[in-house]
């Protein structure tokens, strides 16, 4: 979903009662998504911005040109949340800015996870949610049980659809 590809900016059209008037309101998609999931919230970290440059190796591969910088001005933005679900499942969720450039998206994903020791500490999270394609589940290591769910589609299913139907 593109309306998930900046979780700040996501609007929704929402009808006056009593009338055919309808405004435009900013849905808080973190604490939205937090509360379709249950989750007991652990930690609210802070976001995190960074620039990257990117070249290509020798077969074309995308890599990124020197290092993933932390800079205020950057287009790429990381904001997680811990906890865990009400069946027990510690839960990280991943929300990012996308930038329309899927490839280089992903390979800062790639280089953000690495970074934060998210991978040192796979036996920490059952479940890692992540906003937009990605390709985390490429980096487990083979006695890494956790999985990757995409916000998207737990936030539709939870929030549209109608139990029972």
């Amino acid at each position: 979903m593109q309306a998930f590809a900046d979780p700040t900016a996501y609007k929704l059209k929402v009808k006056r009662p009593g009338s055919d008037e309808s405004r435009e309101l900013n849905v808080d998609l973190l604490e939205t998504f937090n509360w379709l999931i249950g989750l007991s919230v652990r930690h609210i970290a802070a976001r995190q911005i960074f620039n990257a440059a990117f070249e290509r190796d020798s077969e074309k591969r995308l890599q990124l040109d020197g290092r993933l910088k932390q800079d205020a001005s950057g287009p790429y933005w990381f904001r997680t949340v811990s906890g865990s679900t009400p069946d027990g499942r510690k839960t990280l969720v991943i929300w990012r800015k996308l930038t329309g450039e899927p490839e280089q998206d992903n390979l800062v994903l790639d280089e953000w996870f690495a970074k934060q020791s998210c991978s040192a500490r796979d036996s920490e999270f059952d479940l890692i949610y992540v906003n937009g394609g990605n390709n985390l589940e490429n980096l487990k290591t083979p006695d890494a049980l956790w999985k990757v769910r995409l916000i998207e589609e737990d936030f539709h299913r939870l929030m549209f659809e109608a139990d029972g139907v």
